[in-house]
Formats: structure tokens, sequence, C-alpha cells
């Protein structure tokens, strides 16, 4: 059996080594720095050599490094080549999805270069409700779908975000005088901001006054600008948080008890596509971590 290290971290140790900034290689992988440091040092870890060496001019390669890097590159391009003849052979396919308005602008779009690249052959069409032809939908819920494979792939972490230029303001303050934003479902406001509260051991009163939107991604959009506080699931605003549109004004997360989830249907569960399409989602949500 071969002994191989894991491949999303080797995908990152020779993106990292592209562009020489973590920064980078998160920007182009559509992740945060974080997980780029983490899929390194376990790397570093598996190996036992450090790759890359820090000071404050940045990032290089160690002998190691140096070393590692060319056969890295060599196999990936060995495996694109085989992918893309096997592929290009089989002609193009189509693949429908369904994807929630917000999860498609806040957490698939930025990812599509992504998958673009794992399914080269493959054609998108992407819904805002499921349709009779989909064959992947991702629905936001709390339970699984009878008579489809229903997977979950995240559940929601509510944290507290606003314009970083208030950071330097007290929460207690900030909670005070600037609108609680509101998202709403069916005419009604979703539990988001009690919810939090609660768990913060803060003031209900912190709630009752804001504004009302009708999606979360109008939500998001009004506290980048500074309209006000919004409580957000973290997973959608990874961008927000990695580039430094929004900050997190609190470390108190609450979790569920709702998420996203991937629903197949019976039919379509066995088309190698989607079964890469899955995959490559699993992977994505792993990369998060």
């Amino acid at each position: 059996m071969r002994r191989l290290p894991s491949l999303i971290a080797l995908r990152f140790f020779e993106e990292t080594a592209r562009h020489m900034s973590f920064n980078r290689a998160a920007t182009a992988l559509c992740v945060t720095q974080g997980a780029v440091s983490r899929q390194i040092k376990l790397l570093e870890e598996s190996l036992g050599e450090k790759l890359f060496e820090r000071d404050h001019k940045g990032i290089r390669l160690t002998q190691a490094g140096l070393q590692f890097l060319p056969c890295l590159s060599e196999a990936f391009d060995t495996i694109e080549r085989g992918f893309r003849q096997i592929t290009a052979a089989k002609g193009r396919r189509r693949l429908v999805l369904a994807v929630p308005p917000t999860f498609a602008t806040q957490w698939f779009s930025p990812r599509l270069g992504s998958l673009a690249d794992e399914l080269p052959d493959v054609e998108l069409s992407v819904r805002t409700s499921p349709t009779e032809d989909c064959h992947c939908n991702i629905r936001f819920g709390r339970d699984a779908l009878p008579g489809a494979h229903s997977e979950l792939l995240m559940i929601e972490r509510h944290v507290l975000v606003g314009t970083p230029s208030l950071l330097g303001e007290s929460l207690d303050m900030l909670l005070e005088h600037m609108p609680a934003l509101h998202v709403l479902h069916n005419d009604t406001r979703l539990d988001l901001w009690p919810n939090w509260l609660t768990s913060a051991r803060l003031p209900a009163r912190y709630a009752e006054n804001g504004i009302e939107f009708s999606t979360l991604e109008q939500a998001i959009r009004a506290a980048r600008k500074g309209a006000g506080l919004a409580v957000v699931d973290r997973n959608m605003i990874v961008e927000e948080l990695a580039d430094g549109s929004l900050a997190q004004f609190s470390d108190i997360e609450v979790t569920g008890p709702f998420g996203y989830w991937l629903d197949v249907a019976q039919r379509h569960a066995a088309l190698e596509h989607v079964q890469a399409f899955a995959g490559w989602m699993r992977e994505e949500v792993l990369k998060m971590e």
C-alpha cells in the first residue's frame, strides 16, 4: 500500500510554493490563511521536515522544500494530463444544481474556479430552486430528505460581525447604539439575534430594534458598509473575514440547529460526474475546518 500524505496538504503546499505567500495561496484556493497554515503544518509533521522558513521578509523554501516541490509538481502534472485525456475523450456532460441564493453568492460562486478545475468536462447549470432535471440540490434545513441521498455538508456557526472600523469601540456601547441587522423568513425575523444574545448572556433588548432584510446576503453587505451589526453564519463570510471587510466582535459562536445538506435523487446517485461533484463538495468543506 502506498504511503502518501494528505492530497489536500500536498496541493496547499504546491500552491503556497508557487506564490511564495500564504495569503495569495489562500486566495487562489478560496480558503483562509489559517487553513493553508494548518495543512502545511500537517504536511511538515508527516515528513518530519520543515518546508518553509518564515521571517519578517516573508517565506522561502527550505532545502527539503526545494527537493520536494519538483517531484510533487511533476506528479500533479501527470495526474492532470491523464485526467484530461480521459474526460476529453468522453465529451462534455451536463450537471444541473439547485443552490440557495445566499449560499450561491457567498460560498459557492467563489469556488467555481476550483470546481472547473475538478470537473473540466462538465457543463454547469445553476438554479436557485430544485427542478425536475436537477442532479444535486444544496438545501438549507435540519433533517435528511426522505427518498434521496441526503448528506449534511456543514452546520451553521453564528457569530457577531460588523465593519472593522468599529473594533476599537466597547461591545456594550455598540450593541446599545448600533442597529441590529435582522434576516426575515416568511416575513418573520429569524432567531439569530435572540439565540446569540442568550448564549452571550447579554440583554435581549439589544435585538429589539434594527433593520430587517429579506436575505442573509443583504444583511452581510449592510454590515460591511457599517450600517449595523449582524449575527451571521461564519461559513458564509469566509472571504469577508479573510480580506478584512468584516470583523468578528466576540468569540461567542452559536452552532446549529440548521445546516446545509447535499441531496441527490436516487436516479442520479450513480452518475460519475454527480459523484465527482459530491466528492468536490466534501473536500471544499474540509478545507474550512
